[in-house]
């Protein structure tokens, strides 16, 4: 055999012992939808610390525009790899209202419970029936941190304030939050064929099928 002929065959017999190489990124866009007329929208009253909070607050629980539903947390399930990095996130108190009013975030993040209020909140949150947090926050420009190191559904209120709720979705892989319009985007899968699984506080869970190419961006819809 010729010396070139002896290198070509060494060369593809190293390549074949390289791992393959890793998938481009890709992304997943979508919508989610809501059927039927948008329901009117609502307040809840205040009936104390008017003062500070005003006579009454926006129902955010169900947010409807254009035909597109808000504050629909989406997760991608199946991705392989690492889970998401932790982030440092913040759940604000402001005129008696929890700020935002739904996130998703990694498992082993820390939470800063912050008040913006002067008047006494107690931030109580809970996963089923087991307590995540319960803090007392009497003090405006107080900044708690609170690890979420368990992966789930925690569902915020005040103890002092019973129309102050709020979500915080811990999730263990890529995630997403509807936007007013119903939109959201989630960056960086690897190519492949994944579940989704879109959760809302009074509607529930929907699941699709996407297959999210090696470069360019998978769509689907979502419709409630």
């Amino acid at each position: 055999m010729s010396r070139p002929a002896t290198r070509r065959h060494t060369l593809a017999a190293l390549l074949a012992l390289l791992p393959p190489a890793a998938a481009r990124a890709g992304e997943l866009h979508g919508t989610v939808r809501y059927a039927g007329a948008a329901p009117a929208a609502a307040a809840l009253p205040v009936h104390k610390d008017q003062e500070a909070c005003g006579a009454s607050v926006p129902d955010e629980s169900l947010l409807v525009s254009g035909g597109g539903l808000a504050n629909v947390v989406i997760q991608v399930r199946g991705v392989p790899g690492p889970a998401p990095r932790p982030v440092r996130a913040a759940l604000d108190q402001d005129h008696c209202r929890f700020r935002p009013h739904v996130q998703a975030v990694p498992v082993g993040s820390t939470m800063d419970i912050v008040s913006s209020d002067p008047v006494l909140h107690n931030v109580h949150g809970w996963i089923g029936r087991a307590t995540v947090f319960n803090q007392a926050m009497p003090t405006p420009g107080q900044r708690v941190p609170k690890r979420l190191d368990r992966p789930g559904i925690v569902q915020v209120r005040c103890d002092v304030h019973d129309w102050m709720s709020a979500w915080v979705v811990v999730v263990e892989g890529p995630a997403a939050v509807s936007g007013a319009g119903g939109g959201f985007a989630v960056e960086d899968l690897p190519a492949g064929s994944y579940t989704v699984v879109a959760w809302h506080e009074r509607l529930g869970e929907r699941v699709a099928q996407v297959t999210v190419p090696a470069d360019g961006a998978a769509t689907v819809e979502i419709r409630y």
